[in-house]
């Protein structure tokens, strides 16, 4: 499940209109819908933004954007699975700082 469709599924059970999200947001409801719809990436502030107007973890809500923006990034990569493997060793190193 993309990140688009994790918070349409969300807003919905909720019965949340799409205008009611973006008004608590401070968003154009047409920017909400493109983030939906994964024609448009959503920025920190506003997966932020999101998890408080859904009230979701917030955490949570930001892992499942990330994972979808490294994804994007890596999709049309042949050796993806090699790159991640070096950023997880990458970020182990940074950790341990």
């Amino acid at each position: 499940m993309t990140f688009g469709e994790y918070i349409r599924e969300i807003r919905e059970e909720q019965q949340l209109l799409l205008r009611e999200v973006a008004s608590q947001m401070n968003i154009d409801t047409a920017l909400l819908s493109k983030i939906e719809r994964g024609t448009r990436i959503a920025r920190k502030e506003q997966v932020e933004a999101l998890a408080k107007a859904l009230k979701q973890n917030k955490s949570d809500m930001l892992q499942s954007w990330m994972a979808d923006k490294i994804v994007y990034m890596l999709k049309d990569e042949k050796n993806s699975t090699e790159i991640l493997k070096i950023v997880e060793e990458k970020i182990k190193k940074f950790k341990n700082k």
